[in-house]
């Protein structure tokens, strides 16, 4: 069993705590765009919310907000881990959807005219596009980048090992599939990484609900559990 985003110490134990023998392997980075200089001038432009959909774009926000002084901010946020990098840098979510996707935040945002979008670049366009079709003025901010990483030998030969991977992301599905041909059976934590691990050839397993929790499941149905 893999994992292929190498911060997910939890899952591991849950895993370890069934007896399931599992690693992890980063395959992807994470690396700062010349806007996050920007962005703790932004957060004092007097927006309605700023929206936040993954815990790289969180700590980055964390970190601008409190270079801004801690201004007053109302955040709307996708997913549970998104808001719990929030909350322990002291800014819980105002805002989170019922489901951990960026079109439900879209379509259950709160009332609001301009909102900020502090985004990676691989990020997707639901939310933006749901929004404006809302009326609301959405500005993307992309303090971020996603970027493959370069393996060591060791690694490569855990992606050869495995016969069960846990998917993250579409970028990440694409990183496996340039390291090794193996397609090992994939659990997916959502419909797009689904789609792509598909494309790509790999066995799926798709989350039945959004983030980390729908992922565990995901894996203990691959495993045959």
């Amino acid at each position: 069993m893999l994992l292929t985003r190498g911060k997910d110490r939890a899952l591991l134990a849950r895993l370890a705590a069934l007896g399931i023998e599992a690693a992890e392997v980063a395959l992807l980075e994470q690396v700062d765009l010349p806007a996050r200089a920007l962005l703790s001038e932004k957060l004092k432009e007097g927006w309605d919310y700023v929206a936040v959909t993954s815990k790289e774009g969180a700590k980055r926000l964390l970190l601008a907000w409190e270079e801004a002084g801690r201004p007053f901010l109302r955040v709307a946020a996708v997913g549970e881990g998104t808001a719990g990098v929030l909350r322990a840098g002291g800014l819980p979510p105002a805002f989170l959807p019922p489901r951990a996707t960026a079109k439900d935040l879209a379509q259950s945002f709160p009332q609001a005219q301009r909102v900020l979008f502090v985004a990676g670049d691989l990020a997707g366009r639901d939310l933006e596009e749901g929004l404006r079709a809302r009326g609301v003025e959405v500005v993307r901010l992309p303090v971020y980048a996603t970027r493959e990483r370069a393996l060591a030998p060791e690694e490569v030969a855990l992606l050869e090992r495995a016969e069960v991977v846990a998917f993250f992301s579409p970028s990440g599905v694409r990183a496996f599939a340039r390291w090794t041909a193996k397609r090992p059976k994939a659990a997916a934590i959502g419909p797009s990484t689904g789609e792509e691990a598909r494309r790509l050839g790999f066995p799926v397993v798709e989350a039945e609900s959004p983030g980390l929790e729908g992922l565990f499941a995901a894996l203990l149905r691959a495993l045959g559990r």
